[in-house]
């Protein structure tokens, strides 16, 4: 019986995503790596494919969001079962189907536990039980900490986020229905305004508060609460309350039944005149203090931040504690803070119904405001007089606090620069709540919230620049105002720029903009509207760094990627651990960079175009350069841990001190996951510029594509650098170029294109000298040949083992021995004797090299000879020892080719089950793999498997499915194989 999470593990999703075992927290890694799990708990006891992942995490994926999903994957395992038995299957979190499969009861949900709660309540209710219904909505209720699934990114998680809110929202709704029916109308009033005030367009709650004031005989705050109701549905929707609104307000108004018995209206206070600054009631003037509005308006098309404005809101229109409510609101400038706060506290007046202040504090401009000023101005509000106000700043603060002492006054403090600058502008009263903005993510100041802005989702920036251009014009150019908006990566403040520019001028077409934003030399100057810019605020930002900050900030824009750590940075700019923190800290900090994960940095596109305008020529080669070196100086060592005892790694360039070390073969899939797609980025970049160096990273990453099986993205910078090689005259460079792209182009099934690439880089290596390059390539040389012409690819197989032993290179020879077998594998008339001796040898020397991933191919090799031999149940043992040694979600390619021959073996001894399950296995992984030769042969062996239990017509379809793809990629006598089955068919 399979494990599940049940009592063991929990999993909570209605605030910040967690997971427990036994009681005690999980450690669940990066944002990404929760967001995985996410999408597996929320679809748990279901398969979610790869595809339906990528979906759910990205709106625009990594070069190879594979590999970087295979290595979450395999990290979640690890924390979610600690101490696994890597010779058993994983229990809770399993393959399943092409995808994944997280085993949970549903009471290790709390979400689901919250919906059966509902559930039951409702039933209670409609049962006629109102009074039971009330504690189990509690209880549910009871269950939501804060914001659902806080912390995790992605499309999904957003989407999950609203239909939780919505479903919180309803229970609340629901359970104030229960107090009313349970005749708790005063408790119900209370709660009802609270949620008016969250929600003031949800006429459904007007009408419980207006029911539930009515009931305990509160009538003029009945009908003051439809007429406000009235008023916001006109102007926030342009319609008329509904009937049911309407009709109870009718009610009311007639009082009509509902007044609970015993309820009096209560004391009234006269007002009799007005009595210059004060008011008199019953004949006695009372002095009242002014109440200050200093709000600015808020933007009118203001659009998306949904989950933000609900959070802020909700912080300042909760339950009072002991503190005052702080909310602190920070990003890169241009992402909207103030618009935000100001959007977000409409609402809110008469929740603070003895004003609002407010003050520029001019954090960003380099010259802050000064604290006793704003103390000033503030104190002068509220009514004091400049005789009042006491020189020292501590006094002044003082009188501040207590003129604020019970009152209910709402502060707004824009754009400050440090917390120096805001404590003296602090409240002491509970009753009172401060909202701060700041580019700085003010790590000490103590707050009630914390929101963090980035740039605005697609679909929300759309939004913006369609409401700021006009529909009819986003609809006739809607490509063109998809590329404007890209363009602008998602900041508020360049949609404004490129939005009003448009405005301004009919006449233009999007597509004239949006060419020119395309060209990033133009990019920042285009985004200029009279003297309003997007790059102002980064020069001000920069200006203030110190010289180290400066440089980084230079420096590690240069790279087109997505991102990078401190260690990165580091070696780079050849200083310390802790300056280099430091430096990029203060970035983060002045708004220049984003720090999305632990020891993860990255630029905004707009900025990080303003950082390499300030680097000249001579400085960006050389730090280019430097990465090149870096990123060498680890592939080289991966090399060394994932192909042990190759002696290609010695001919890389000189190591890069203060480069990160790989120490195993387990870090291989946690560098290569991050680091792999910012490379290959790199080595486009680089290909013309330094392309020695490049050549030599390309040759050094060869057994990290394997392992990751990323070739098609290693095509496109292999062949820029193989023709800047040609160009420049460098044949080595251009030899371990094209070896790197006709080896990919092998592996990808693209087999005439490879063949030319593979002679050229032969004849290069052999002129130089290059005997470890010649027997690689004369080994793929051989991968290619052995689809037309086995006996010639055993030659050529049997030439590179003996090339690479010869200059002492025993996993070379490994690897041309294990092709070798392949090549009589594929010959009815191969020497026997020499296909065992090669299988034994090969697997011998991996073993000797310490070679783990090497020994399963070899397994995998050796157990095709044993089904040779007519030996198929000592073959499925081989095929499940190499599945053994290799960790699941890695090399899928040889997983998926052990999977096929277990296939055929099992198929040998009518073991049809098992035969369906692997091939459909092998299926799955050679497509996630995008290996299209082996997808071919698991299509033939699908087929092969419905013929075996006389479903011969689906059998027929498919082996043409295999013919058509082995045919198209140039597999000969594999095509030949699968055409045989077809004339026998058809016979």
């Amino acid at each position: 019986m399979e494990a599940q999470a049940g009592p063991d593990l929990s999993f909570s999703l209605l605030g910040p995503f967690r997971a427990e075992r036994r009681g005690q927290p999980v450690a669940l890694g990066s944002p990404q790596q929760r967001a995985v799990l996410t999408a597996l708990v929320l679809n748990r006891g279901r398969s979610v494919t790869m595809s339906d992942l990528v979906d759910a995490l990205w709106e625009r994926p990594p070069s190879s969001p594979a590999a970087v999903l295979r290595t979450y994957i395999w990290r979640l395992r690890q924390a979610l079962e600690p101490g696994h038995d890597r010779s058993l299957p994983w229990q809770v979190l399993r393959s399943a189907h092409g995808g994944y499969l997280l085993e949970a009861d549903d009471d290790a949900v709390d979400w689901l536990v919250f919906r059966r709660h509902v559930s039951q309540a409702r039933a209670l209710r409609a049962a006629g039980d109102p009074v039971s219904a009330v504690p189990v909505f509690d209880a549910a209720l009871a269950m939501w900490q804060d914001r659902p699934l806080a912390g995790v990114p992605g499309p999904l998680a957003e989407r999950e986020r609203e239909v939780m809110r919505a479903q919180h929202l309803d229970a609340l709704e629901a359970r104030l229905h229960a107090l009313t029916e349970a005749e708790r109308f005063a408790e119900a009033a209370a709660e009802a305004a609270v949620l008016v005030a969250r929600h003031p367009l949800r006429e459904s709650l007007h009408e419980l508060l207006m029911r539930s004031l009515h009931r305990t005989g509160r009538r003029a705050d009945a009908l003051a609460a439809y007429r406000r109701a009235h008023r916001l549905l006109g102007e926030e929707l342009g319609v008329r309350p509904g009937p049911g609104l309407r009709a109870l307000h009718e009610d009311v108004l007639k009082g009509g039944p509902g007044v609970a018995s015993g309820s009096a209206p209560g004391p009234s206070r006269a007002v009799t005149g007005d009595a210059g600054g004060g008011t008199v009631v019953s004949g006695v003037t009372q002095w009242q203090r002014p109440v200050p509005r200093q709000l600015p308006h808020a933007v009118a098309d203001f659009t998306g931040r949904a989950a933000e404005t609900e959070r802020i809101r909700d912080a300042l229109l909760g339950q009072r504690a002991e503190a005052m409510p702080i909310v602190l609101v920070t990003g890169m400038g241009g992402t909207g803070k103030t618009a935000l706060v100001l959007h977000s506290l409409q609402p809110l007046s008469a929740t603070y119904p003895d004003g609002q202040l407010y003050a520029d504090l001019r954090g960003a401009d380099g010259t802050p405001t000064p604290p006793g000023a704003v103390l000033s101005a503030f104190l002068r509000a509220l009514g004091e007089t400049d005789g009042s106000l006491p020189d020292d700043l501590t006094e002044r603060a003082a009188l501040f606090r207590s003129v604020l002492a019970q009152r209910r006054v709402l502060i707004v403090l824009d754009d400050a620069a440090d917390l120096g600058q805001i404590t003296p502008l602090l409240p002491g009263s509970p009753t009172c709540a401060v909202v701060v903005t700041s580019r700085s993510g003010l790590a000490t100041l103590p707050v009630s919230l914390r929101v963090v802005l980035d740039p605005l989702p697609r679909q929300e920036a759309l939004r913006l620049f369609t409401r700021l251009v006009g529909s009819p014009r986003v609809a006739a150019e809607p490509r063109s105002a998809e590329q404007v908006v890209a363009a602008c990566g998602g900041l508020p403040h360049a949609l404004r720029i490129a939005g009003s520019r448009l405005a301004t001028r009919p006449q233009w077409s999007i597509a004239h903009l949006a060419r020119r934003l395309d060209e990033e030399r133009l990019r920042l100057g285009e985004l200029r509207v009279d003297a309003v810019t997007v790059e102002a605020g980064f020069a001000l930002g920069y200006s203030r760094l110190d010289g180290t900050a400066q440089r980084a900030f230079r420096w590690m824009a240069l790279p087109d990627r997505s991102g990078f750590d401190v260690e990165t940075a580091a070696a780079v700019l050849a200083e310390p651990h802790d300056l280099t923190l430091h430096a990029l800290e203060q970035l983060v900090n002045a708004g220049l960079l984003e720090s999305p994960a632990w020891n993860r940095y990255r630029y905004h596109d707009l900025v990080a175009l303003f950082a390499r305008r300030l680097t000249d020529s001579a400085e960006a080669h050389t730090v280019l350069g430097r990465l090149l070196d870096l990123h060498l100086t680890v592939a080289a060592e991966a090399y060394h841990v994932l192909r042990p005892g190759h002696t290609v790694p010695g001919t890389a360039l000189p190591a890069l001190a203060g480069a990160p070390r790989i120490t195993g073969h387990e870090n291989v899939p946690l560098w290569s996951s991050t680091a792999l797609p910012d490379i290959l980025r790199l080595l486009a970049q680089t290909a013309r510029t330094h392309t020695d160096r490049a050549a030599a990273l390309l040759l050094m990453l060869d057994p990290v594509l394997e392992h990751t099986h990323c070739w098609e993205d290693a095509v496109r910078p292999a062949a820029a650098v193989a023709r800047a090689a040609a160009a420049d005259g460098d044949p080595l460079a251009e030899a371990r170029a094209r070896y790197l792209l006709g080896g990919s182009l092998v592996r990808l099934g693209r087999l005439d294109e490879a063949r030319e690439h593979v002679r050229h880089a032969l004849a290069l290596a052999e002129r130089l000298g290059e005997h470890d390059l010649y027997a690689m390539a004369l080994d793929v040389q051989g991968v290619i040949t052995g689809h037309s012409d086995p006996a010639d690819a055993a030659r050529q197989h049997r030439r590179a083992a003996d090339l690479a032993r010869a200059h002492g290179n025993p996993s070379l020879e490994a690897l041309a021995l294990g092709n070798l077998v392949l090549a009589h594998l594929r010959r009815e008339d191969a020497d026997q004797r020499e296909t065992v001796e090669a299988s034994l040898r090969q697997l011998e020397l991996h073993r000797r090299n310490g070679d783990v991933q090497g020994a399963a191919a070899g397994f995998h090799r050796h157990g095709q000879v044993l089904l040779r031999q007519g030996r198929p149940q000592d073959a499925i043992t081989a095929y499940h020892r190499a599945l053994e040694l290799l960790p699941e979600g890695e090399l899928d390619v040889v997983r998926a080719g052990a999977h096929l021959r277990l296939a055929e073996a099992h198929l040998c001894l009518g073991q049809h089950e098992p035969a369906s399950e692997h091939a459909e296995t092998g299926l799955a992984l050679s497509r996630r793999a995008r290996h299209e030769q082996l997808e071919g042969l698991c299509l033939r062996a699908v087929g092969d498997v419905l013929a075996a239990t006389g479903r011969r017509e689906r059998a027929r379809l498919l082996w043409q499915r295999a013919l058509d793809q082995l045919s198209r990629i140039g597999s000969g006598t594999e095509a030949e194989r699968t055409r045989a089955r077809l004339s026998e068919a058809s016979a």
